[in-house]
């Protein structure tokens, strides 16, 4: 579904992709688009009818769009009114490949998971990886361009069964050199979680993480875009850093004071388990697959 309006006073054409299996709340996410200060010049609604995943969804939203800078957010996301200005406004000022943000979660256990990873309050050119999750994201289609010339897809479809496409995306594009710039503009994000939902989603998160390892160090580039817990810029393992997440994994995080309640924190807990027992799991069928 394709809504068009008049090109904004920036000299932009800005699309917009939402992916939906047909979710109640992706009425609030069109009502939120419609009353942006910055109108946006076409919305484009991709129903995912046969369940193909995300990243089909969004990857046909970016074949039906004519923007040369094109947002991307969920059917349960709630855009703030000044989303897309904020985000164009952005982009021209750092001549950034894209921009993006946080999410302020409806649930609880979401929320203090979130702002554990302590987003910052001003915006400034992304080091860290806070950048790059699809439900608060503005890309130039040029640079998603020259990532389907490159590789051959924008995202990548062969995440379908797990979490992290998104991430996936903004890390070849640090790759080819891109610049992100993180925008302390929050998305209103109405998902709620039950515990079973939770762990089952982190398990995948754990094995999209893995296939991001496994996929990177085989084929893309010798170099990671920043460190993180499992490798350093020079895209290899951190050496003990391994044991210091095995051991974060198997025994902690403890840090229970940041939760609303112990439940929410034994939830969050055992859900790091899930996303290690997930991790593990992907790379040994990894390995396992490439051995035989």
């Amino acid at each position: 579904m394709r809504n068009i309006h008049a090109m904004g006073n920036d000299r932009h054409i800005v699309s917009v992709v939402v992916p939906t299996m047909g979710r109640d709340t992706i009425t609030f996410c069109r009502e939120a688009l419609a009353g942006q200060t910055r109108v946006p010049d076409e919305v484009i609604i991709v129903m995912d009818k046969d369940r193909r995943g995300p990243s089909w969804a969004r990857n046909e939203g970016i074949r039906r769009s004519r923007g040369d800078l094109i947002a991307f957010t969920d059917d349960d996301c709630i855009p703030p009114p000044n989303w897309l200005e904020c985000l164009v406004r952005a982009i021209d000022r750092y001549d950034a490949a894209g921009a993006g943000g946080s999410f302020q979660e409806t649930d609880s256990l979401l929320r203090a998971k979130r702002l554990r990873r302590g987003f910052p309050g001003t915006e400034q050119v992304d080091t860290t990886g806070w950048v790059g999750n699809a439900g608060n994201m503005m890309y130039r289609r040029s640079w998603l361009e020259a990532c389907l010339e490159r590789d051959g897809f924008v995202f990548n479809e062969s995440f379908t069964a797990f979490s992290g496409e998104d991430l996936e995306l903004s890390w070849r594009l640090r790759l080819m050199g891109a610049t992100f710039v993180f925008v302390p503009n929050t998305v209103i994000h109405l998902r709620r979680v039950t515990p079973s939902e939770y762990f089952a989603h982190q398990f995948d998160r754990g094995k999209g993480i893995a296939l991001l390892f496994l996929s990177h160090r085989s084929a893309h580039a010798p170099l990671a875009p920043q460190n993180s817990l499992l490798w350093d810029e020079a895209g290899g393992g951190r050496g003990n850093k391994w044991l210091n997440v095995l051991r974060l994994k198997a025994i902690g995080p403890l840090d229970v004071r940041n939760f609303q309640g112990v439940k929410d924190f034994a939830v969050f807990w055992i859900g790091e388990k899930c996303e290690g027992a997930g991790f593990v799991w992907q790379i040994a069928t990894g390995w396992w697959a490439r051995s035989r």
